[in-house]
């Protein structure tokens, strides 16, 4: 079986796969796309339920798996459709290519995620990069993150968040902690705001001070 590994998927048009292209099974264990491929959020791992244009594929990560599924639509002569940029009078610049940002509805970015679909986010297709909207709003919370970066955040969440979840801080003192730790003010102090070098400091500290968390 071959294995695509992660990168730049270009995932331009994730919004065109379809109402419908998404399944939940296993009470939202493992999510069958396109009728076709089998994903675990969970791991992250993904196989084809049906051979393509090149048979059997698998692969770690939701970018290689829509990059394959784009692959193979194109193959199929039903090209994934690019979704359509929403109306805004706000200019987002890319932080990676300096080009201008794309306003997208959060199926659009996430299509396994209907508890996004309210959300709205900015979007770079080439960089394969994204951020989140404030509630209700197209205001970005940050800048766009690329694939590497979005990963970082979410291991920093994982080392630091069992911090106050087990009590050995409240939630505010462990955020004031990991302010003065970082040397950043307490109100830029969110992990969805901190930078690549900033998130491996997370890391850091939380092993130096508390050792493994449970």
């Amino acid at each position: 079986m071959s294995a695509l590994q992660k990168g730049n998927a270009s995932q331009t048009g994730l919004g065109g796969f379809g109402e419908g292209s998404v399944v939940k099974l296993d009470g939202g264990k493992r999510l069958r796309l396109d009728d076709r491929v089998d994903f675990w959020p969970g791991t992250q791992a993904w196989q084809t339920t049906r051979d393509g244009p090149d048979g059997p594929a698998q692969g770690i990560g939701f970018t290689s798996l829509l990059a394959y599924l784009k692959r193979v639509r194109e193959a199929e002569g039903r090209a994934v459709e690019r979704p359509v940029e929403r109306a805004s009078g706000r200019q987002v610049v890319c932080n990676y290519c300096g080009r201008h940002a794309e306003l997208h509805g959060g199926l659009a970015v996430y299509p396994d995620r209907k508890d996004l679909e309210d959300r709205q986010f900015w979007v770079c297709w080439s960089c394969d990069a994204w951020v989140g909207c404030k509630k209700g709003t197209d205001e970005p919370y940050g800048e766009l993150a690329d694939d590497e970066l979005r990963e970082a955040r979410i291991a920093a969440h994982k080392a630091f968040d069992p911090i106050w979840q087990n009590e050995l801080m409240t939630k505010n003192a462990a955020y004031s902690w990991l302010a003065e730790v970082l040397g950043i003010p307490g109100e830029e102090c969110q992990i969805g705001l901190l930078t690549l070098e900033c998130c491996r400091k997370v890391r850091d500290a939380v092993w130096e001070r508390f050792g493994a968390i449970s």
